[in-house]
């Protein structure tokens, strides 16, 4: 279970659920998420950063709404290693993919020397749009069942 060895080795901790703070993650991930669509035509290695920034916000919004906070060094693939586990693996059954969008976002935001293919960003405006759908659902339906209690 991978919730187990990411706390075993000190990279993730059980906290208080935010749903306050996870509700506004997911309202800026979902405006990520039309940024990036709305500029593919315009610069599509910065809709790729977007949204690959988009498919962050979201983890770390799912994350809180569980009660769980990252540590340490690596926190953006922690992030999406629990988010995986979280949502399930038949609705990511990616966390290679996701990792591999947030190192290539990361590199052309320091470094800017590979381009990224229409091919790849289509792609992952898909992951994106799944990822963001399926991470809305489940922290909406939280925040709900909070405030009926």
């Amino acid at each position: 279970m991978i919730f187990e060895q990411l706390k075993a080795r000190g990279l993730v901790e059980v906290v208080a659920p935010d749903l306050h703070r996870a509700n506004r993650l997911m309202a800026r991930s979902q405006k990520d998420l039309k940024t990036a669509q709305a500029i593919v035509g315009t610069d599509s290695e910065w809709a790729y950063v977007v949204a690959a920034h988009a498919i962050v916000r979201a983890a770390r919004a799912l994350t809180l709404a569980e009660g769980f906070r990252p540590r340490g060094r690596d926190q953006a693939r922690t992030l999406l290693q629990m988010t995986a586990y979280l949502v399930g693996e038949e609705e990511v059954s990616m966390v290679e993919d996701l990792e591999q969008v947030r190192k290539k976002g990361q590199h052309f935001l320091e470094a800017a020397d590979r381009p990224i293919s229409l091919y790849e960003l289509e792609a992952t405006l898909n992951i994106a749009e799944q990822l963001v759908g399926a991470v809305t659902k489940r922290v909406y339906a939280k925040d709900l069942q909070t405030r009926l209690l």
